[in-house]
């Protein structure tokens, strides 16, 4: 029985408003990864301060916390098999 190697896949926002979601998730596609689950979001202000809280004393967390708030993302689980 093959091994499944979980993996998680995120395009930020200027990916996802530059229009480049299909082809981000074809690329993973060619090199043999089988997406399972795909969710487009806009990630809170406070959500993003804790999942990014071991950069929270970096000169650029507020800038990172700004971008990553400032349009939808898409949030993907690919699964390949070895």
């Amino acid at each position: 029985m093959a091994n499944t190697k979980h993996t998680f896949i995120a395009i930020k926002p200027d990916g996802v408003q530059r229009g480049l979601v299909g082809e981000i998730i074809k690329r993973f596609e060619q090199k043999g990864f089988c997406l399972v689950g795909m969710k487009f979001l806009r990630a809170s202000e406070e959500y993003l301060k804790q999942h990014y809280v071991d950069l929270k004393d970096r000169p650029f967390f507020p800038g990172l916390v700004k971008y990553m708030n400032s349009g939808p993302a898409v949030a993907m689980e690919h699964h390949s098999w070895q």
